[in-house]
Order: structure tokens, then sequence, then C-alpha cells
């Protein structure tokens, strides 16, 4: 019989985090699960320690670093099972999450996405789910105002006691059923940074909701592969949402954001070049923005 859920990870030199983060898998409840690790060539013995410590885990090694995306959609097409759970290696499961997640989208035939709630390392709340993002959003974000628009239109302005209907949820913990991919497709290899909220806006295109349940808790140490590459985290957070604008939206709104963005890009260049005369930790932000606008110019997004 095939496992009742998928696990799949996506992992770049976190070792000792994918460690912690598979105990807690195989700590949960829920036993007849497969485990999908795949490695984006990293260089700490990840793949050796899984090898020694988990024999069960299927393990892809790729040659490269595929990215975030398309290493996902490796492992789903060969996932087993009926219901699919994307995790991010550094999360560690709480409370039989797994379990809850499993019972919930077995029972339902009506749910077909779930985002668990999100705690950070201390145990406070993540802002893991937010609206889809918009032309303005993008603009505000060109004279540091983003944040506060986020805050007024924020599910978090009051507190979420029960299960809620969301427009977008973090790729870091989101589980769904097979036949979600079925009927839209994998995920946008394009996206890599958005591909989370790309997915649950092509599903919300497909009359696919997405549900956030915050009585299934999991700990998610936000970030930590990103930050060994600050150039690519940040080229991609800045750069991933031209296409999902020139792929969901219209060309008027395409050509907004990517003014926005080249205007967002070349005022951080100067800023952070004029910053990091006083303050020299900023010369390593400034060459990530100078990265950015590398690819920018070669349209690499």
């Amino acid at each position: 019989m095939n496992p009742k859920l998928s696990i799949i990870i996506v992992s770049y030199n976190v070792g000792d985090l994918l460690r912690a983060c598979l105990l807690s898998i195989y700590n949960d409840s829920l036993k007849d699960i497969e485990v999908i690790v795949v490695d984006n060539n990293s260089t700490d013995g990840s793949v050796s320690m899984i090898n020694e410590n988990f024999k069960d885990v299927v393990v892809i090694k790729n040659k490269h670093n595929a990215g975030f995306p398309a290493a996902n959609n490796q492992a789903i097409a060969i996932a087993k099972a009926q219901n699919i759970f994307l995790l991010n290696p550094d999360t560690v499961i709480l409370d039989d999450a797994l379990l809850k997640i499993y019972e919930l989208l077995f029972s339902s035939k009506e749910l077909k996405i779930i985002a668990p709630c999100l705690l950070n390392t201390d145990g406070s709340l993540q802002f893991s789910i937010q609206r889809f993002i918009t032309v303005s959003e993008i603009w505000l974000e060109v004279f540091f105002l983003h944040n506060h628009y986020k805050r007024i239109h924020s599910y978090f302005n009051s507190a979420i006691a029960s299960p809620v209907k969301v427009e977008a949820a973090s790729g870091a913990a989101l589980a769904f059923k097979r036949d979600v991919i079925n009927k839209m497709g994998l995920l946008n290899e394009k996206m890599f940074w958005t591909e989370d909220m790309e997915f649950c806006y092509r599903a919300s295109k497909n009359k696919i909701e997405t549900w956030y349940y915050p009585d299934i808790k999991i700990t998610h140490h936000i970030g930590e592969s990103g930050k060994k590459n600050l150039s690519v985290m940040i080229s991609n957070q800045v750069l991933t949402k031209i296409n999902f604008f020139k792929e969901n939206h219209s060309v008027i709104s395409f050509y907004l954001v990517w003014t926005a963005r080249l205007i967002h890009i070349l005022s951080r260049l100067i800023l952070t070049g004029v910053l990091q005369l006083f303050m020299p930790p900023l010369k390593i932000k400034f060459g990530a923005y100078l990265f950015t606008l590398k690819r920018f110019v070669r349209n690499d997004y």
C-alpha cells in the first residue's frame, strides 16, 4: 500500500537543522509516511548524515543547486502518497502535526491545501500567511513603506483561534492533495522565492482554497539557507516578483512592477554604496544589489 503522506524536503548546506527536522518527523505519531530529501549539491555532509542515520529516507542528490521549486517538483514526480507535504529543512514538527494534517486531508473531500501555524525559534508567532502581492505594494517597497501596508492588510491584526481561509501561505510547510497538482500543475520553476504565493494564486484561480490551521504547529528557524548566500537571497526576493506579474497579470501591471524593481535596485545600490563608507558590513549588501542589477540587465529572473 502507498504511504499516507509524502514529506518532501529540499535541503542545501543545513545538515544540523535537517537532522533535527528528520528526528521530529519520525517522532510524530503518523508512522506510515514517505520522506524524500532533495539535496541541492550540499558540501556539508548532509547526504552522508542521512544515509548513516535515516535509512528509510529517499535521497535525490542533485549535482547543482536546482532551486526550491524545481527540486520539489523532482520529488513530487516520484512521491507515492496521495497527500504531499512540502517542508523546509529548518523546521521542527510539534505535537503530532503530521498526524493532524493527514487526518484533515483524509477526512474531507473539499479541503485541498493546508497551511499549519509556523512559530519562530523563540516560540513567537511567525507571519506565514498573507494576501496576494499587489502592484501598490511593490511600489511602496521602493520607499520603505511596504511593511506598513502589510500590517494594515495582515491576517494577524486579530487573533486567529480557528481555521481560516487565506490567500497565500508559506511554502516552508504546505500540505496538499495530489489532485491539486493534477488539476493545476507543479510548482512554477520560474518563481524561485515566490513559488508558494504563485502556487496558492493559481490554486485560487482553479477554485481551490488554502486553509490555515492555527492548532497545527511547526517551528520554523526562518531563512537559514538563504543567509548563506545573501546575493542569491536578495536577488531572488527582488526579481522573482517580476515573473509573478508577468505570468499572472496584465502587461500594464508587469511593466509597472518592472519599473518599480529597477528603481528599487538602483536606489538600494546608491544607499548601500554611500553607507558602506561609514558602515563596512554593508559592503556585502552593496555587492548583493550589484549582483541583482546584473541579473536584472540580463533578464535573469
